[in-house]
């Protein structure tokens, strides 16, 4: 099992703007797996994945342009390469390489998609949106496996340079951060090791050996 992240990306501007990003990001579309392992018959098959009403898709931000390559099982190599702690290194994959690992960690920036397929009954894929004056706004919340989906992102501001992105996250463990993204750039940024559960206080936990927990110097919280 990965680590997983959660992450909220708040995405404002131009109601036009907005609503074609969000109908891109909701496209349907599907994928035939041709590796799928059937639990019941324990063998393997293909399988067609249907993702009518995705909410949010990486697969629709920047596609894979060799399907045949992309379903393969990706290469022992491949496995080996990547450096889950942090969000730069997924990019260290080889470029020549478009197993769904290898292209998912390097164009993605995560291991997995978060769109929605027709099997998903309890998704953690969602949206909201709303008015802000002038200008409209949609919020998601999805987890991904190891690290924030900052290529992806990247991507996609850059297809709409007017509207403004800000991404959170926080891991798991306790790390995270949040950025902001403008014309496929990231023009801010912060950056946290820990966070208190208790108080929200960040980069404030410290170790006791002799208890054994991590104490808030702020709020005095274990951990």
């Amino acid at each position: 099992m990965p680590n997983w992240v959660f992450n909220g990306l708040t995405v404002e501007g131009n109601p036009e703007q907005v609503k074609q990003m969000r109908d891109q990001l909701n496209k349907p579309f599907k994928l035939t797996h041709k590796d799928s392992w059937n639990t019941t018959t324990q063998s393997y098959e293909t399988k067609v994945v249907m993702y009518s009403n995705p909410v949010i898709a990486f697969y629709n931000i920047f596609p894979p342009t060799d399907l045949e390559a992309y379903l393969e099982q990706p290469k022992r190599s491949t496995l080996e390469v990547k450096d889950p702690m942090w969000w730069a290194d997924t990019q260290k994959v080889a470029s020549t390489d478009y197993s769904w690992y290898a292209f998912n960690n390097r164009e993605w920036g995560t291991k997995w998609d978060v769109a929605v397929s027709n099997d998903d009954k309890y998704p953690d894929t969602n949206m909201e949106e709303t008015e802000n004056g002038e200008n409209y706004v949609v919020h998601y919340n999805f987890n991904t496996a190891w690290a924030p989906p900052v290529p992806a992102m990247q991507k996609l501001s850059a297809q709409y340079p007017t509207l403004l992105f800000t991404l959170s996250y926080e891991e798991e463990t306790g790390w995270g951060g949040e950025m902001e993204l403008l014309r496929g750039e990231i023009i801010s940024q912060s950056e946290f090791e820990t966070l208190c559960r208790e108080c929200d206080e960040t980069d404030c936990l410290d170790y006791d050996e002799e208890k054994g927990v991590q104490i808030c110097q702020k709020c005095g919280y274990e951990s």
